[in-house]
């Protein structure tokens, strides 16, 4: 008797977009990205073996653009106000806040009034984000005409031009802050953080509309990530406390 040999189904390849926002997503340290949100990948796929989730590096600029061109269909921590509203796209939300805070150098005398009147002042931004300040547009010319903004594709040039003198605010992920402080303690007390955050955000979860898998089962993969706790073990790796 014949017996036809077994076939084992390949997982589906899923394509998750990133651009750098850390700790989600850090630059490429010798071509190797890291961060929070290819950690996650990791953890979903060891929970099940129907899809593969792949890393897709994007931009902050072009994530709309590789998008609509089908190179991923979904992305981490994102949220549904930078740029989303006009896509396919369903959020899931997360229990993560996250915050955008100004900062500025500390010196004598300065206090939060500081951060009331940005006119006539350079503030560093990261180009391709949206900012509340700005209405989230995150269009480069408006930004640099009608806020004086300071375009730079490095979160740590942010804060650096800020120390330096060659801008007088910037705006920082807390979460980002709170890293790089972490690292450089130094700078705490030359630096001084606005009390009322530029915006406040719930992190989601964005998949294209009637894509595999969609926002049920990855909703169940999420409940498992921190159901197992595993999901609360990655955020205090990177300092970030679960919410909720």
């Amino acid at each position: 008797m014949l017996v036809a040999p077994s076939v084992q189904a390949h997982p589906v390849p899923v394509s998750v977009g990133g651009y750098v926002f850390p700790p989600f997503v850090n630059n490429p340290a010798g071509g190797r990205w890291s961060g929070l949100s290819l950690e996650v990948i990791d953890a979903l796929n060891s929970l099940q073996d129907e899809y593969e989730f792949v890393f897709f590096p994007t931009s902050a600029r072009r994530r709309f653009h590789d998008f609509d061109k089908g190179r991923y269909h979904l992305m981490l921590f994102e949220s549904p106000h930078w740029g989303w509203q006009q896509s396919p796209v369903v959020g899931l939300r997360s229990p993560l806040v996250g915050s955008e805070v100004f900062i500025a150098k500390a010196i004598e005398g300065r206090g939060q009034d500081y951060f009331n009147d940005r006119e006539g002042k350079r503030i560093a931004l990261f180009s391709g984000y949206h900012y509340a300040f700005a209405q989230f547009n995150a269009d480069r010319d408006y930004l640099r005409t009608q806020h004086n903004a300071v375009m730079t594709l490095s979160h740590e040039s942010k804060i650096q031009m800020v120390l330096r003198g060659r801008a007088e605010l910037s705006v920082v992920s807390a979460a980002f802050l709170q890293q790089y402080l972490a690292v450089h303690p130094e700078h705490e007390g030359q630096l001084l953080m606005g009390a009322e955050p530029d915006q406040e955000y719930r992190h989601a979860l964005i998949v294209r509309q009637d894509a595999a898998p969609g926002i049920a089962y990855l909703g169940e993969l999420f409940s498992r990530l921190e159901s197992t706790g595993e999901l609360t073990r990655l955020l205090a790796r990177h300092g970030i406390v679960d919410t909720d």
